[in-house]
């Protein structure tokens, strides 16, 4: 399929379709967050390490029509993870978004995107003998010993320090893009929301949007939105 007819009908780009839909409805003035998977790579084959993959080309059409699809009407600042086809996501989304006639700006790698405190290769062994849905359990419930690995809620309270607090610098109607991996997109939709995890894994290009008010949060998760109580962590957070 070609990248129009893949973005139109392929499973994996349904998110990716709602979360471009979906901005247009939040209110008018607001400043919205989107934090992302990369879009489309292939599997690692055993000389191939993960982190070395880049997108495929379909990957690469995903992410410009992703781009077009964004309001003109708003500006958008990327961010990315150090790994190089969340960098290419981010490229391709501004790519696509400038040929429509929007404005944007890359601002590079963000440290939460892809870091975690982490022991070497702790990532790489982990999922030799634990599934990803385990993983994420046991970490919220702190059963890795901070030696290894940031304690859960402190990796999401430091994220949100970043993240959140960054959209502030944000023009009027902008857009904040994060693009992420799908184990720290998972964590932060948990640790942040309180929505656990699943079965139903993040697909490429798949995320969450939202919008931080003076009482709640708007939150657009997969195809609904939610108003959620802002945790007492972040009212605390930006008193200081």
């Amino acid at each position: 399929m070609d990248g129009v007819n893949i973005w139109e009908n392929a499973d994996w780009t349904v998110q990716a379709r709602k979360i471009v839909n979906v901005v247009s409805k939040f209110p008018e003035g607001s400043k919205i967050i989107l934090v992302m998977r990369h879009s489309h790579r292939n599997n690692p084959t055993e000389n191939e390490s993960i982190h070395e993959l880049k997108l495929t080309p379909q990957g690469h059409q995903i992410a410009q029509i992703f781009g077009q699809g964004l309001p003109k009407s708003r500006t958008i600042r990327l961010f990315h993870s150090v790994v190089e086809r969340c960098k290419e996501t981010a490229e391709d989304i501004l790519t696509g978004f400038e040929s429509v006639g929007g404005r944007g700006t890359l601002k590079g790698p963000l440290t939460p995107l892809f870091h975690a405190g982490t022991a070497p290769k702790f990532f790489l062994n982990i999922f030799k003998n634990e599934s990803p849905l385990e993983f994420m359990y046991r970490w919220a419930v702190g059963f890795y010993s901070p030696d290894i690995i940031t304690p859960f809620q402190t990796y999401c309270q430091n994220a949100a320090e970043v993240i959140w607090k960054g959209i502030r610098d944000a023009q009027e109607k902008g857009i904040d893009i994060h693009i992420t991996h799908d184990i720290f997109l998972i964590a932060l939709r948990f640790g942040w929301f309180g929505l656990p995890p699943d079965q139903d894994w993040v697909p490429f290009l798949g995320g969450i949007a939202f919008v931080l008010n003076e009482n709640d949060i708007k939150l657009f998760d997969k195809d609904r939105f939610l108003s959620i109580p802002n945790p007492y962590w972040w009212k605390k957070m930006i008193a200081e």
